[in-house]
């Protein structure tokens, strides 16, 4: 007998939901029905969230059907982000900011999405006509990328003078001056019309770009329409992209790029569907408490697990296959029909999707779901370099990597070790420190060899070191028309940008007596946790920690308290306090939290790989060595990428060896 569709955990249960309901949905055509939660959930269907205080499992506050309830400090903010309602530091946002931070691990809620599309016609769509934005001009663009370049001189004021030299050549060859066109292959003219036609089309996709960012309100300054040059790449119109990219759940730095053109070309309708389909995914991973997207599918196709009855099972991409089904239950599938159903939604939500659980038929999971799961995890560090990458002249050398740094977590059924996902990550490297005074390097090195995972933190906090210099310890901000220096608590956490990102997962080297009982912990301040520098997942490297995307880091530690018995601790105290001065003022710092704290009943075996040594070292360069004169501090990786994010904590607070309790 096959087991239902929707296998309900005690965890993952909505049963204590307080709506009580859930609408039950049964695709096109279908009318919703209003039934008990208990009841739905008997029927084999995945009861999914959809309201405005939505949280991922992480930032729950109770297990179903146990008496822990614990408060979540940072569950509120969570939901205050993704409604829009304030900022990264709780300020409430001015009329024309949104948060854009998918990318970040806080997807908007289905009132934020509806609310965008809405202005598409009463405000976006207008301008765009006044504005003659021509979504064709980006399409028809063939030059590549075009990366932002802070120069005096621009594209802008180089045009005419090839505009005006063109006419001028025209003339002289008595052809008309205003007709361009006519330069186009002369033996004469036409490599001076090249050059101009190119530059042309690349300020005819700067100024298009420009004209959409201003309709949906991207810019910084004068209230989302920004200042700005039309047709020149300047600063202003490269944070206006970024933002944009945020929006749409681009991983990129502001630059235009084949990814970022296609989305600008796309029209209004299509981008706002797009959107919503992502929201709803992640509504349908959290509530269906799955996991696997695929990703270890690609790397092992050929991978056959027998399922209970014997039969072979090839690695399945279950949450594209669950996604894709509630899609068609709620009717979301096209951006016409996902419009009409987005209105249904509201209302039966009481109105603005402030209390609205859905029910749809998913699927049957793998039988590999059980309430209780094994996990093991593999983290192979790729490719690896421990000589120091300058010469003796200060030259950079070359140290590429053709493996990079891979996450795989695995599921242990009867007796077969089953991968789930195989993600990106990373691993320490050479990085600058500020050291007696003056600025050296030292190689952060990942330790190699059997952990644990003993704790799963949620909005976990990263304490600054005091050697930490002041300059790193505030941030520039603007507000109300105007940058301000602050404190940037948003560094330390808890928050979506601090050091270890939304959740983390500390790696725990076991020390045993000769008996093999457990004779202390050992804590080297590694982490498996979220962060919001992507950019360092791609392609660079972390200061030891192993880095997901947040939104990648908080899919999997949910998905693991979901199928995994735990002790919720709740949020950790702490009372740290700090005041600084920079540049004249004085600042303090108040930590009060270390995060909400899951103490898993059985520790997770965590195996980090030596991966495979390259260059003429076996070994790590131990200490600090002097900086090379005149050499900047490794980017590691092209200028231009985003910044570093925040180093991670050099040692925690307590002390680094611990009994077991």
């Amino acid at each position: 007998m096959a087991p239902p569709a929707a296998l309900v955990f005690p965890k993952t249960s909505q049963r204590e939901q307080s709506a009580g309901h859930a609408w039950v949905f049964d695709g096109p055509g279908a009318e919703p029905k209003r039934q008990e939660i208990a009841a739905v959930e008997a029927a084999g269907y995945t009861v999914i969230d959809l309201s405005n205080s939505w949280v991922p499992y992480i930032f729950s506050e109770k297990t179903v059907a146990v008496d822990d309830a614990q408060p979540n400090d940072y569950r509120k903010r969570y939901i205050d982000l993704a409604n829009n309602r304030v900022d990264a530091d709780g300020e409430a946002l001015d009329k024309h900011e949104r948060n854009f931070l998918e990318l970040y691990g806080i997807p908007p809620t289905l009132q934020v999405v509806a609310g965008e599309w809405r202005t598409v016609d009463s405000e976006i769509g207008p301008c765009l006509q006044a504005a003659g934005f021509d979504p064709e001009v980006l399409r028809a663009w063939t030059g590549g990328g075009i990366a932002y370049a802070d120069k005096k001189t621009g594209d802008v004021r180089k045009l005419a003078r090839l505009k005006a030299s063109l006419e001028k050549d025209l003339k002289k060859a008595k052809l008309d001056p205003a007709d361009l066109e006519q330069a186009k292959g002369h033996p004469k003219l036409g490599r001076a019309y090249d050059n101009w036609r190119a530059l042309q089309s690349k300020v005819d996709v700067i100024d298009h770009a420009q004209r959409r960012l201003r309709c949906e309100k991207m810019f910084q300054s004068a209230e989302g329409e920004g200042t700005y040059t039309k047709g020149e790449f300047d600063s202003a119109t490269t944070h206006a992209l970024a933002q944009f990219e945020k929006k749409h759940a681009i991983m990129g730095w502001g630059h235009f790029t084949r990814e970022n053109l296609e989305a600008l070309a796309r029209t209004q309708d299509e981008s706002a569907h797009r959107r919503l389909l992502r929201v709803v995914e992640e509504r349908v991973v959290s509530g269906a408490a799955i996991l696997e997207d695929g990703s270890a599918a690609r790397w092992k196709p050929k991978f056959r697990w027998k399922d209970r009855r014997g039969e072979e099972q090839p690695l399945r991409d279950v949450v594209r296959e669950s996604v894709d089904a509630a899609v068609a239950a709620l009717d979301l599938g096209t951006p016409e029909s996902a419009r009409r159903q987005l209105d249904k939604l509201s209302e039966l939500g009481a109105g603005n999707f402030e209390d609205l659980l859905v029910a749809v038929k998913l699927p049957p999971r793998p039988d590999y779901y059980l309430e209780d799961m094994t996990y093991e995890v593999v983290i192979d560090r790729g490719d690896v370099w421990y000589d120091f990458p300058f010469d003796s002249t200060g030259k950079r050398l070359s140290q590429p990597r053709e493996r990079y740094p891979h996450i795989t977590v695995y599921t242990v059924y009867e007796g077969q070790k089953i991968p789930l996902i195989h993600w990106r990550t990373t691993i320490g490297s050479w990085r600058s420190e500020l050291y007696n005074g003056g600025e050296y390097y030292k190689y952060k090195d990942s330790d190699v060899g059997p952990r644990v995972w003993k704790e799963i933190v949620a909005a976990p906090v990263w304490i600054p070191p005091a050697t930490t210099p002041p300059r790193e310890l505030v941030r520039r901000k603007w507000k109300d028309g105007r940058v301000r220096t602050v404190v940037n608590n948003a560094e330390f956490g808890p928050s979506y940008t601090s050091a270890y990102g939304l959740v983390a997962a500390y790696h725990i080297k076991e020390i045993k007596n000769p008996d093999g009982t457990l004779k202390a912990d050992f804590d080297n301040s590694i982490r498996t946790h979220g962060s919001v520098d992507y950019m360092s997942i791609l392609r660079r490297y972390s200061h030891g920690c192993h880095r997901l995307y947040n939104m990648s880091a908080v899919r999997l530690f949910s998905f693991i308290l979901g199928h995994r018995q735990f002790v919720r601790e709740g949020q950790i105290k702490l009372g740290f306090s700090r005041e600084f001065v920079h540049e004249d003022q004085t600042f303090k710092i108040s930590l009060k939290t270390r995060g909400y704290r899951y103490k898993l009943a059985q520790p997770i075996a965590v195996d980090v790989t030596e991966g495979r040594i390259k260059g003429t070292r076996q070994k790590p360069i131990e200490g600090y060595i002097p900086k090379p004169s005149d050499t900047p501090a490794p980017a590691d990786g092209p200028a231009a990428e985003a910044a570093p994010g925040p180093a991670e904590a050099a040692a925690p607070a307590e002390n680094n060896v611990q009994t077991p309790s």
